[in-house]
């Protein structure tokens, strides 16, 4: 008998859908809409070399050795290159962390709202889940402590998806705390890394004790405006490892070989290449917060990571899945339910809008809000 797949659809991509059959600016789904020529042009230039075999199952050597050295200069962590492997995105890098490690029946805290697919990966392994508020940007220390038990695993997500919170050093070293008193393993989300603004970024295996029980996970996509290359990374130490390995050779065998060149000549790229970037982004969330102010949207101003997490205006009476339905076939542009970042049943006035598209596109999203609005 065929077994019914108990997840939903993720209303993420059905949002993307939507965009595209109603011709409507998509600002559901967090990817930008070019790639700057340098890019391309080194995935071109791998491509032409004949670059286009399997790479060995772990990724390209010396991108690993390379990528390994740039994490122990900005982080301090100490990485040898045979514990990082190349993932085929971040979103394999998790899955693989999670089948690979969490126990049948083990319990995962996860801060919400969160990341979508966090939930499915949990399930799938036979795991269960309890919940953190991080909603207004606080986190809720006193119930994290609270629920944390011993053996637990810890999905941190900063900077974070959907609200744009950068977990800060107190928050960090409190968790870790925690986590080393009651042997807990950390996996620790970083795709947004290197888009922050008023906060610096820290990553929890930095913290005193905390890199052998911390699973890392990060990605070329956002960092490089590439999120259809699939080319994300995952490193820890032990056990933990030698049981992620075994999952991602079953999983995807290698991570796409021409990307993996390509990425080489990317980590090569001077300073000013993340300074502009960040600023870039950063002239896109001023403009959007502001439009939303306008429109009477309630909301803290994202400190990483390109999404607004915004509160409908009191005067919509729609939830926020009606409001999002009608938005992108009426009014033209494609929304994301808050809803669907909450593991159960969540609050329903809550919309992620992304600021990932070009300026052009955002001016234009926001013309066409406000004129569905009435504002």
């Amino acid at each position: 008998m065929i077994k019914i797949n108990k997840f939903n659809e993720s209303m993420i991509r059905k949002m993307t859908v939507l965009a595209k059959k109603y011709d409507a600016i998509n600002l559901a789904q967090g990817y930008p809409e070019h790639t700057s020529r340098y890019v391309i042009d080194a995935a071109v230039e791998a491509i032409v070399e004949d670059k286009n075999q399997y790479t060995v199952t772990y990724g390209l050597k010396e991108l690993r050795e390379k990528l390994s050295a740039k994490i122990g200069k900005e982080k301090g962590i100490d990485i040898d290159y045979n514990d990082l492997i190349i993932t085929c995105g971040a979103s394999e890098g998790i899955m693989d962390a999670i089948l690979g490690n969490l126990p049948r029946h083990g319990k995962v805290v996860i801060f919400e709202p969160v990341y979508e697919n966090y939930i499915p990966a949990v399930e799938m392994a036979g795991g269960e889940i309890a919940t953190v508020s991080i909603e207004g940007g606080d986190l809720d220390l006193e119930h994290f402590s609270k629920i944390l038990r011993k053996g637990d695993f810890i999905i941190i997500n900063t900077p974070h998806n959907p609200t744009g919170k950068v977990f800060t050093e107190e928050e960090l070293t409190f968790i870790a705390r925690k986590a080393k008193e009651m042997d807990c393993v950390i996996i620790t989300d970083e795709t947004y890394e290197y888009l922050t603004y008023e906060k610096k970024h820290i990553s929890i295996a930095s913290i005193d004790g905390m890199s052998e029980r911390t699973i890392t996970v990060g990605s070329f996509s956002k960092t490089y405006s590439v999120t259809g290359w699939r080319l994300g990374y995952i490193y820890g130490e032990g056990l933990l490892m030698q049981n992620i390995k075994s999952v991602h050779d079953y999983m995807t065998i290698c991570a796409p070989t021409p990307f993996q060149y390509a990425a080489l000549k990317l980590l090569d790229l001077p300073e000013s290449y993340y300074s502009e970037f960040v600023e870039s982004y950063r002239k896109r969330r001023d403009f959007m917060v502001d439009q939303l102010r306008d429109c009477g949207f309630h909301f803290t101003v994202p400190d990483g990571a390109y999404y607004v997490f915004a509160k409908l205006p009191d005067e919509i009476k729609e939830n926020d899945v009606e409001f999002c339905f009608n938005l992108v076939e009426k009014g033209g542009v494609a929304l994301v339910p808050g809803s669907s970042f909450y593991y159960e049943k969540g609050e329903n006035r809550y919309v992620r809008f992304s600021f990932s598209k070009d300026m052009e596109s955002i001016v234009e999203a926001m013309k066409r809000l406000k004129s569905y609005l009435g504002t």
